[in-house]
C-alpha cells in the first residue's frame, strides 16, 4: 500500500542523508514491487509531470501539442519506467558476472535510491538558462551515488567495482537510448542516464563508440584471415617462437590495461562528485575492459599476424600436449612443445 510519508522520507533521506538511508533500506530487504510502490513509481510520476509543467510554462509548447504535450509526457513516463527496469536488470545481472550478487530486488532498490538526485534535477530541465545546469549537476550526483551504493547492495568486490560499473553503465546507456528512440522520446534520458546524455556528447561518443568501432573492425578483419595448414600437420619452431612472443606481449598489454583500471578505481573511490573529465575517464575505462578482452587478437593483428594461423598453432600444441603420441605429427609437435613448455605454460 502506498505510504506518502514513507516516500517523502526516502526521497529526503536519499538526497540529504544517503548512507544512512541506504543502510536502513537494505536492512528492510524489500521486493522490487515494494520499492516501486514506495519510491520508484511516485518519484518518476511526479518528476515527469512537474518537468512537463515547467517546460510548458517556460516555453511556447502547446499543452496538447506533440512535443511537450500530454502525449509526449506519457511517452516520457513510459521511457522512464522502462529505463529504470532495464538499468536495474543490467546492473544486477552483471554483478553476478563480476563475482557479486545477481539480485534484482536489491539492484532495483540501488538504482532507484541512487536516481533520486537525477529525478529531482529532471524537474528543472525546462527552466531557461540554468535548468540544464541544475539537471546536469544532480544527474552527475546520481552517478556518484550509484557508484557508491553498488558494493553494499550487490556485493561487487572492490577489484571488480570499476569494471562492473563501467560495463553496466555503458550497456544501460545504449539499451535506454534504443528504447527512447523506439518510443519517440530520444531527447529524454531517464534517471542516472540523464547526466551522461548532457555531457560533452562529441567527446564521449567519439571516445566510446570510436573505441568500440575499432574493436569491431579488428574482429571483423581477423575473422577474414585464412590459413591453409600444412598437409603433415606439423608446426615449425619459428611459428612457436612467434606464438610465444605474441603471448608475452598479450600478458604485458593485459597487465597495463588492468593497472589503468586499478588506478581509475583509486581515483573514483573517494570522489564527492563527477565532472566532464570523469565521464571521459569512465569511457576510457570501458574501452580498457574491451581491449583487455581482445588483447591477444589485438597483439596479433597490430603486429601484422594472421589470426587463423595463430589459432591453428595453439590448437595443434594443445592437442599435442594432451595426446602426445597418437601419430607422427602429434609426436613431432609434442617434442617442440616440451622444448618450450615453460614459456607455453597455461596455453
Amino acid at each position: 500500500m502506498f505510504d506518502q510519508n514513507k516516500t517523502l522520507s526516502l526521497i529526503k533521506g536519499g538526497l540529504l542523508d544517503s548512507n544512512a538511508t541506504w543502510k536502513s533500506y537494505l536492512e528492510e530487504d524489500k521486493s522490487w514491487k515494494d520499492t516501486f510502490i514506495e519510491l520508484t513509481g511516485p518519484m518518476i510520476l511526479v518528476s515527469v509531470i512537474l518537468s512537463a509543467i515547467i517546460t510548458w510554462v517556460f516555453s511556447s509548447f502547446s499543452l496538447f501539442g506533440s512535443q511537450g504535450g500530454i502525449g509526449f509526457t506519457l511517452m516520457q513516463l513510459i521511457a522512464a519506467v522502462v529505463g529504470i527496469f532495464i538499468a536495474s536488470f543490467i546492473f544486477s545481472y552483471l554483478a553476478g558476472y563480476f563475482k557479486g550478487k545477481h539480485n534484482f530486488n536489491r539492484g532495483f532498490a540501488a538504482v532507484s535510491l541512487s536516481a533520486i538526485p537525477a529525478y529531482i534535477g529532471a524537474v528543472f530541465t525546462g527552466l531557461p538558462f540554468i535548468g540544464w545546469l541544475i539537471s546536469l549537476g544532480l544527474g552527475i550526483l546520481g552517478l556518484v551515488f550509484l557508484y557508491k551504493i553498488i558494493p553494499s547492495y550487490l556485493e561487487v568486490p572492490e577489484d571488480k567495482r570499476v569494471v562492473h560499473f563501467i560495463a553496466s553503465l555503458i550497456t544501460t546507456f545504449i539499451a535506454v537510448l534504443i528504447i527512447n528512440v523506439i518510443l519517440g522520446v530520444g531527447a529524454y534520458q531517464s534517471g542516472a542516464m540523464n547526466s551522461v546524455s548532457q555531457t560533452d556528447s562529441s567527446s564521449v561518443s567519439s571516445g566510446l563508440f570510436g573505441g568500440m568501432e575499432r574493436q569491431a573492425n579488428m574482429i571483423e578483419n581477423a575473422g577474414k584471415d585464412k590459413f591453409s595448414p600444412p598437409s603433415d600437420g606439423k608446426v615449425t619452431e619459428n611459428q612457436i617462437v612467434t606464438l610465444i612472443l605474441n603471448l608475452n606481449k598479450t600478458a604485458d598489454y593485459r597487465k597495463s590495461q588492468e593497472n589503468k583500471l586499478k588506478d581509475l578505481d583509486e581515483q573514483m573511490k573517494d570522489k564527492k562528485g563527477f565532472s566532464f573529465s570523469d565521464i571521459g575517464k569512465l569511457t576510457s575505462g570501458f574501452n580498457s575492459v574491451v581491449s583487455t578482452a581482445n588483447a591477444e587478437m589485438e597483439v596479433v593483428k597490430t603486429g601484422g599476424g594472421n589470426w587463423a594461423e595463430h589459432q591453428w598453432i595453439k590448437d595443434q600444441l594443445r592437442i599435442a600436449n594432451i595426446q602426445k603420441d597418437i601419430n607422427d605429427a602429434v609426436k613431432y609437435n609434442y617434442a617442440l612443445y616440451q622444448k618450450y613448455a615453460d614459456q607455453l605454460d597455461g596455453l
